[in-house]
């Protein structure tokens, strides 16, 4: 993984927590289990482009606050 993933990944889960709002849930409204998206938020795993623009909607931000 490279800096970027690590700070995308980190920064939804940031977001999220903003939020209050549980992995699983998130996780249920863009379609991937919670243990992928801990593996997103944790920079183990890279998110495409599609991912990124679902989570953006369901956290209300802008892709440029990623």
């Amino acid at each position: 993984m490279n800096q970027i993933d690590i700070k995308i990944g980190s920064k939804i889960k940031s977001f999220r927590q903003k939020l209050g709002l549980q992995a699983k849930k998130l996780s249920e409204q863009i379609g991937i289990s919670p243990s992928y998206l801990n593996l997103i938020e944790s920079g183990k795993r890279k998110i495409d482009g599609d991912l990124v623009l679902k989570v953006c909607k369901e956290l209300k931000i802008e892709l440029s606050d990623l």
